[in-house]
């Protein structure tokens, strides 16, 4: 018997099971914009924290989420729990033509209103897709703070033409969009949220996994183990004050680091805190599957990044009640600063600084404490998800296939 395109088409990307599954909820959101997520890798990062939030206010609501995806990865099952239909798509480089012709046709199989990239491969696909004729909108959210080299940036002015709108996570993402050329009459700054209601009270019981006292207090870093991230310089830090601790009137305090999270630096990073003598003071416990877990039974989170856009893991620590310092490493400084009261900004790279600041919130109790009541009101304020869910429906509305400003 001869197979359907439609038939054909899935098939080769998802399997007959996802098919009928695809078929059955598209009878249930006729009214639902369609919007299809691409990724590369499924990993645990921002940016995929950054989907899960919008997918928990508009999936399923106001919206039906797909996700296309390359490689696998821990990010996957996160997914799956909110009923996302997740669907293999190779996609080799940039500009594989390939996966662009499969990319249209998957978008006109499921009538996908809009494509939301993420990443620079994603978003060049997703280019050549609408070249070839699909009639998607397409949205590109910018999570990074890299410098471009020029050859990337001339192909970001040329392929950021097709896209219908680009967000910016925070002011100094929009400005270094502009900066590179940018139209930036397609920009939207619409800074990342979360949902406070989510690091309210609960029980944790990461202290006892982990065979931490109560005594200790646990200062908390949660990042991916890559160079950006700048871990080199909080050991740095952490060996500094051990060094200085009657310096920094540390004298009889207990308090433990934990440097959470995975990535390709990982081991090295370890390597050189066993080879500085800071195992006892370090606690490593690789990918940590709940962050609330671990906020909650935190004293004091501490970022320490040489580049963040924004900082999706600094709003959640403030969600949790926490105080926090952090570097002045680009939208950082629109979460945590002077004129907000809302924690301690440090320059990254001055250790002496950083250990300084860090003394003095272990030091000062009523300090932590204005730190987590201004953190905490800031993000229900300024970075909650119902804004940013709201404002990027918006985008979709306007991008979605066949508007007006269809482009």
């Amino acid at each position: 018997m001869k197979l359907s395109t439609e038939t054909q088409l899935l098939q080769l990307t998802t399997g007959t099971s996802l098919l009928q599954r695809i078929r059955t909820s598209q009878g249930r959101s006729v009214n639902m914009l369609k919007v299809l997520h691409l990724l590369n890798y499924l990993g645990v990062g921002g940016s995929e924290r950054y989907i899960q939030s919008l997918a928990k206010k508009l999936h399923g609501k106001s919206c039906e989420f797909y996700i296309a995806y390359s490689e696998d990865g821990l990010g996957k099952s996160t997914f799956e729990e909110l009923g996302i239909k997740m669907i293999p798509l190779k996609m080799r480089s940039p500009f594989d033509m390939k996966a662009a012709l499969q990319l249209k046709k998957l978008c006109g199989q499921l009538s996908i209103d809009v494509i939301h990239t993420h990443f620079l491969r994603e978003n060049y696909i997703s280019v050549l897709s609408r070249l070839a004729g699909n009639r998607a909108g397409i949205i590109n959210t910018r999570h990074m703070l890299f410098d471009n080299s020029r050859r990337v940036v001339l192909f970001n002015r040329f392929f950021t033409r097709f896209n219908s709108r680009i967000i910016a996570v925070s002011q100094h993402v929009r400005d270094k969009l502009v900066k590179e050329g940018i139209d930036e009459t397609r920009i939207s700054m619409i800074y990342n949220g979360i949902d406070p209601s989510e690091f309210g009270c609960s029980l944790s019981s990461f202290r006892k996994d982990m065979g931490l006292t109560e005594e200790d207090m646990l200062i908390t870093s949660v990042s991916r183990f890559s160079p950006e991230k700048g871990h080199d310089f909080i050991i740095d830090v952490i060996e500094y004050m051990k060094e200085n601790r009657s310096a920094l009137g540390l004298t009889g305090k207990k308090y433990k680091f934990v440097l959470a999270g995975s990535g390709p630096l990982h081991e090295a990073v370890v390597s050189r805190a066993k080879f500085g003598g800071l195992l006892d003071d370090i606690v490593f416990p690789g990918y940590v599957d709940s962050i609330v877990e671990l906020l909650k039974d935190s004293d004091i989170f501490i970022a320490h990044s040489q580049n963040e856009a924004l900082g999706i893991a600094i709003l959640e620590a403030m969600a949790a009640g926490l105080p926090v310092i952090t570097t002045d490493s680009g939208g950082a400084a629109e979460i945590v600063n002077e004129s907000e009261q809302s924690g301690i900004l440090a320059k990254y790279g001055d250790v002496q600084g950083y250990a300084k600041a860090l003394a003095s919130l272990i030091n000062d109790v009523q300090l932590r404490r204005r730190y987590e009541d201004n953190g905490l009101k800031l993000v229900r304020e300024r970075f909650n998800i119902d804004n940013t869910a709201a404002e990027t429906y918006k985008l979709y509305e306007l991008s979605r296939r066949g508007s007006k400003d269809d482009r």
